[in-house]
């Protein structure tokens, strides 16, 4: 894309705070190491505690072999642990372990650091009020819209 055309579509903007907010987040994806997948996989086992690898693949909306590879790279570097659910031996279970609920703070914080640069600490503090007021308050839009948690997506 040219600098004319990247030029026009950065400032054609429509008006809507939707459409600024989706783009800026697209924006700020391109931010994002390489790994997403595991970090993705470290934040759901940190919030949810031990998880079945069926849940996981399920909340991640991927294939069970692209899982059990993703699964190998965290269990190789020590971030998440694999046992059998007592109450079914066929069924696994991941736990995040503190190494890897370590390196989990440790993404979070370079994340913060890379994408808010630019924002000084009084932005970052008015941005985390407008977003936690847009959380807490937005539940009946994110239940309109079909959007889960979880997956990270709409229906």
């Amino acid at each position: 894309m040219s600098n004319e055309n990247k030029q026009k579509y950065r400032l054609a903007p429509d008006g809507s705070l939707t459409q600024l907010f989706f783009r800026t987040v697209r924006k700020l994806r391109t931010h994002m190491q390489p790994g997403y997948s595991q970090q993705r996989l470290l934040g759901l086992l940190d919030e949810m505690g031990p998880t079945s690898q069926k849940k996981i693949q399920e909340i991640l909306d991927i294939k069970c072999g692209s899982l059990s590879e993703l699964c190998t790279k965290l269990l190789d570097k020590g971030y998440i642990e694999k046992s059998r659910d007592e109450n079914d031996r066929r069924n696994a279970v991941l736990k995040i372990t503190e190494k890897g609920r370590e390196k989990r703070q440790e993404i979070v914080k370079q994340k913060d650091d890379r994408l808010f640069e630019v924002l000084n600490e009084e932005e970052r503090m008015q941005l985390r009020k407008i977003l936690e007021k847009l959380y807490e308050n937005g539940q009946e839009d994110i239940d309109f819209l079909g959007y889960d948690e979880q997956k990270g997506g709409g229906r």
